[in-house]
């Protein structure tokens, strides 16, 4: 493929997590940059780069930092616990752009297949999105130009209005497109099947989602209305409760698993995880629970506890010694992140002891019974979740950016998440996991955390439910909540005495190549400081 693979856009990462389990769509065994020009045609291009896209690559370590999961033993002084700097730890974030996304774009524009252009707008805009919101101001109009080694940086409010324009263009072509003129686009697009409505209602989510990163700017109030009016007058609305933008190319055990259930089941028997030679854990080890989501939920009664994580494989002993007293129900037990244990002080704090995330017992393939997070080996791994579009919906209600009752809208969300869940064991019917949210929050009436009536502040319940519902789903988002409404909610900071802030860091920083290689541009950027370095949604 005549198109350079070196874009320095790709070396933009800060101190934090392990590399990703191994890619590549499933009938077809090649790398799409491997293929010539003659021979790449979008449909070959297309699967590997959605399957590249999903929510749950690379982002284990905020995980972490946001208080939903946590692994017991992190060695005394690690980066991801103290918050350091160091660079030592390789392989860690990849805030990366696909560089096959523009070569998408070339080849299904020379081919004229303008469904194939419109998605890769769509991706470009993901991919981006997610850089910028971890690092603000990065390489974009430069940063895929081969004759360029040393790209400028782009400022990120003017990367985020683009990336709205991109999204404007990408849902005219789709919209326009003919499908008999997009070859095997059912058969490539493994998230959608080249379903029109589907990818407008998606393309609308994600300028939601953009808009409401920005919220909390009163100078982009202007900019915000004129954006909402576009989407209410293309009509197409939002992903359906239901909906989710999900990719599966047809996992199976003996071709791959799906991504999430290879790195995060704890049950899992079929392989497709990872493994840190340098913390010498793999990746299943990375979704223990941590304490502090989970005394939320046992706090509120919340019927998700055993959904969003499994119960301990091993109960613990009567009078065995814990470093810290845990809430009943006593099946559930967690960690502190940040806390490292001595095994030979605390034998019984260890993974057997210690719950997982939600569903990892469902090892069977997905049936319309499995629950949880996780629901069996060959489930789609999501790009974005029908969760997500209501709570993005809800907000945009409350803010009154769009028509609607605000306290219907919150439940409507909450509810979606019991749904996702499947709390009533069957998703053909979905009324059951409504039962079991209608009972749960009539029964809550007094609590400010869950029933609309009882919150103080309204908006507070709405990120905090949010919070809740995106536990070990999509915590790259949840991060973003907490920096543009003000650390909200309040995640403690690791406990490991060796950190180096009291709070979890706002951004990350730019990898050390970038000031060997790009370094006038990188230097032009300031001294960034984790902790203090906003990035540009934050008010």
């Amino acid at each position: 493929m005549k198109f350079s693979n070196r874009i320095w856009a790709l070396l933009l990462c800060g101190t934090l997590i392990m590399a990703g389990c191994k890619k590549g769509w499933l009938d077809v065994n090649y790398n799409p940059m491997d293929l010539t020009d003659t021979d790449a045609t979008p449909d070959l291009i297309l699967a590997p780069l959605l399957e590249n896209s999903i929510a749950a690559r690379d982002t284990r370590f905020l995980q972490h930092w946001m208080g939903y999961w946590c692994y017991y033993q992190f060695p005394v002084g690690h980066a991801l616990v103290t918050y350091n700097r160091t660079q030592a730890e390789v392989q860690y974030f990849s805030a990366r752009v696909s560089a096959e996304i523009p070569f998408l774009e070339m080849r299904s524009r020379q081919l004229n297949q303008t469904f194939y252009t419109g998605i890769a707008k769509v991706l470009k805009t993901i991919q981006f999105q997610r850089v910028v919101d971890v690092l603000n101001n990065m390489p974009y109009s430069e940063a895929f130009n081969a004759s360029i080694l040393q790209p400028r940086y782009d400022d990120a409010r003017l990367i985020y209005e683009d990336l709205m324009r991109q999204l404007d263009t990408a849902s005219t072509l789709i919209k326009n497109a003919n499908l008999n003129a997009n070859l095997k686009i059912d058969i490539a697009d493994i998230m959608f099947h080249g379903n029109k409505i589907s990818w407008l209602k998606f393309i609308n989510t994600l300028k939601l989602r953009l808009l409401v990163h920005q919220a909390n700017r009163a100078d982009r109030a202007a900019y915000i209305a004129a954006e909402i009016a576009k989407i209410k007058n293309d009509g197409n609305g939002f992903l359906e409760s239901g909906q989710d933008a999900s990719v599966n190319p047809g996992y199976t055990i003996t071709k791959k698993l799906s991504y999430y259930f290879g790195c995060f089941s704890n049950h899992n028997q079929y392989g497709g995880g990872d493994f840190d030679a340098i913390l010498q854990i793999g990746s299943h080890d990375w979704s223990r629970a941590n304490v502090y989501a989970m005394n939320l939920l046992k706090a509120d009664e919340d019927p998700r506890l055993g959904l969003i994580y499994s119960s301990v494989d091993e109960p613990l002993p009567a009078g065995a010694p814990e470093p810290f007293a845990q809430p009943d129900p006593q099946d559930f037990r967690g960690n502190q992140y940040g806390y490292f244990v001595n095994s030979a002080e605390y034998p019984y704090q260890n993974i057997p002891y210690i719950s997982t995330v939600g569903g990892s017992r469902n090892n069977d393939i997905v049936s319309p019974y499995a629950k949880g997070i996780i629901k069996g080996r060959d489930m789609a791994d999501w790009i974005m979740t029908s969760i997500e579009s209501k709570f993005l919906q809800a907000e945009a209600i409350y803010r009154g950016w769009l028509p609607g009752d605000a306290e219907t809208a919150y439940k409507e969300a909450v509810q979606e998440s019991f749904r996702w869940l499947n709390a009533g064991a069957n998703n053909t019917m979905p009324s059951l996991s409504d039962d079991v949210f209608n009972s749960w929050y009539a029964s809550q009436t007094a609590n400010p955390h869950v029933n609309w009536m009882a919150a103080p502040d309204k908006y507070k319940l709405l990120m905090y439910q949010k919070y809740v519902a995106f536990n070990g789903i999509e915590p790259l988002e949840t991060w973003t909540d907490y920096r543009r409404n003000g650390r909200y909610p309040d995640v403690p900071a690791s406990v490991a005495p060796q950190r180096v802030g009291n709070v979890i860091p706002i951004r990350l920083l730019y990898n050390q190549n970038e000031y060997i290689i790009n370094a006038k541009n990188a230097n032009a950027q300031g001294q960034i400081d984790i902790f203090n370095s906003k990035i540009w949604w934050m008010p």
